[in-house]
């Protein structure tokens, strides 16, 4: 019979949980950085090169020899190009003669082809790029556990690096349960729903740099369920199991991760999505998430994708969030709630209205919310209050009306 545990974590207390317990993964594997974009470093990365390995010019112009402009502005009607100065190109390195570069702009030349300055240099080496200006031979260019980004893409490979060790991609085994399932794009018997999670579940994996590996359609068989959820444990870094941890007479998921393993977090305190749960069997975490769809979406974003930040050396990320104007009373719940909210903008303004689902169908509900609000247990928030809203886009996407 299942009971109700005393601990019931809300959000924020899930989150330190999955930081107290999900360690990254130990595998690697290297990769060209050309295609290294969103893996993380498993190791700190050091330059090869240094560069410019000469002096440079750090824009169009002309190299001079700074001692030529000590007294003042030389007289210049007898320099020659080659001997005198020599024309400078943005990130060419400059002749060993010269030692400074003066700006084309400021360099003009008469119908004979004489040169002369519209200013001279103020010191020695100005406008030139030092040695090492971009690497230096030996610098950290990428820490451990940093993300490659573009940017630092580029860096690489100016430094030298063709190929970098990265952390493996997480591997992340999903089992769909439930006798009422049958797989996407078959015709759905009476009495049957198809089972969506899976796919959705892939893309937030693939999101966040993962490797998905999908078991077909569990049946509501404890020795079947046992069966796939010790060879996920086997074959995965992190192991996500779909529906059968309510009340009813089929839900043995918490018995059964009661059997494989060690269950931390039975029940969260919040919903939608409280029968979401957190186990280890040995070392590998395995999270139990509602089944309907709206709640394992939910419960997914939230601590899947967290889970597996921290499994690639990345820290817990907090929705990003607006401040908004509620536009009716919201009140809590015997429970914590995230409540959905529709953010529009209004005279400069932005007015956050409390969104109820009844009578709308998935899609529906989802076009017409775009924010949520965190309530704790049994708050009271009225009207005009400024709260901060976490939101599905950026708020550049808000509606005006």
């Amino acid at each position: 019979m299942y009971k109700v545990p005393e601990f019931l974590p809300g959000r924020d207390e899930m989150f330190r949980i999955l930081e107290d317990n999900i360690k990254p993964v130990t595998r690697t594997e290297t990769v060209r950085v050309a295609d290294s974009l969103g893996r993380v470093c498993a190791v700190d990365v050091l330059a090869k090169n240094t560069l410019p390995n000469k002096p440079t010019s750090a824009c169009d112009g002309v190299s001079v020899r700074f001692e030529d402009f000590s007294e003042g502005m030389p007289d210049t009607r007898s320099w020659v190009e080659g001997k005198d100065y020599c024309f400078s190109n943005t990130g060419v390195a400059i002749n060993e003669a010269f030692d400074t570069v003066i700006a084309i702009e400021k360099v003009a030349f008469d119908e004979k082809g004489k040169i002369s300055f519209l200013s001279g240099p103020k010191n020695s080496g100005e406008r030139v790029g030092l040695v090492g200006g971009q690497s230096k031979a030996g610098e950290l260019i990428a820490h451990q556990g940093e993300r490659i980004n573009a940017s630092l893409i580029g860096m690489l490979l100016t430094s030298g690096i063709t190929n970098i060790k990265v952390l493996a991609k997480p591997k992340v085994a999903f089992i769909p349960t439930g006798d009422e399932l049958v797989p996407a794009g078959y015709e759905t018997p009476l009495g049957k729903n198809i089972e969506s999670n899976s796919l959705m579940l892939k893309a937030h994996i693939n999101e966040c740099g993962g490797d998905a590996i999908l078991y077909p359609i569990i049946p509501d068989v404890m020795e079947k369920l046992t069966e796939a959820i010790s060879s996920a444990i086997e074959v995965a870094d992190l192991v996500l199991i779909c529906a059968g941890s309510s009340k009813g007479n089929k839900d043995f998921t918490i018995e059964l991760l009661e059997r494989v393993g060690n269950v931390l977090v039975y029940e969260l305190g919040h919903g939608p999505g409280k029968h979401c749960s957190l186990a280890y069997a040995g070392n590998t975490p395995i999270i139990g998430l509602p089944g309907p769809p709206m709640g394992a979406d939910l419960t997914a974003g939230l601590y899947v994708k967290n889970a597996m930040h921290l499994m690639q050396m990345q820290p817990v990320q907090s929705p990003y969030a607006i401040e908004a104007e509620l536009t009716e009373d919201v009140n809590g719940m015997a429970f914590d709630f995230i409540r959905q909210l529709k953010v529009v903008v209004k005279d400069g303004k932005y007015l956050a209205q409390p969104i109820a689902n009844q009578g709308m169908t998935r899609a529906e509900f989802y076009h017409q919310t775009n924010g949520y609000l965190y309530i704790e247990k049994e708050a009271v928030i009225k009207s005009g209050t400024k709260i901060l809203v976490e939101m599905r886009y950026p708020k550049e996407y808000v509606e005006e009306v």
